[in-house]
């Protein structure tokens, strides 16, 4: 089975149950399905195809990590990287692994603008929070894109 799989599941057998709880922050599994949904078709309609590597560079972060799960229904491949990693250690695995797009919290960004120029292989950046000038936020770039069933 694949991640998208198991939340598919639970989504199934409770929707409305919780499904990530992380600092006050409750999403419940259509919660998640929906932004794994948003997230997917986001990421193919950035030209991200089936096998492309993507990170996300963020704390614990109950968005963040749905993030995750909308890079598997997309059939990209989750290259984990650690927000406590030296720049230059992220830099290398972002490099290393071919990453094809970072969605990163803002207060990731100094450290994402140190790489960004050095990873000529990332051609899409998303910030979970708010935009750059030179990366989108997530609710820009996910904006006209239906959840699950149609939804926003």
């Amino acid at each position: 089975m694949r991640l998208i799989d198991y939340l598919d599941k639970g989504a199934q057998l409770g929707a409305a149950s919780p499904c990530l709880t992380m600092g006050g922050v409750d999403l419940s599994y259509a919660d998640v399905q929906t932004i794994s949904h948003r997230v997917g078709r986001g990421l193919q309609r950035s030209g991200i195809a089936a096998g492309d590597k993507v990170a996300v560079l963020a704390s614990n972060d109950a968005h963040a990590f749905a993030c995750v799960f909308g890079i598997s229904r997309a059939g990209a491949v989750w290259c984990p990287i650690n927000p406590r990693n030296e720049t230059s250690e992220n830099s290398f695995v972002l490099d290393a692994f071919d990453c094809a797009a970072l969605i990163f919290h803002s207060s990731y960004a100094p450290m994402v603008e140190q790489m960004r120029a050095n990873l000529p292989k990332l051609r899409q950046l998303v910030c979970l929070d708010q935009p750059w000038p030179w990366a989108p936020s997530m609710a820009q770039w996910l904006e006209g894109i239906a959840g699950a069933h149609g939804h926003g």
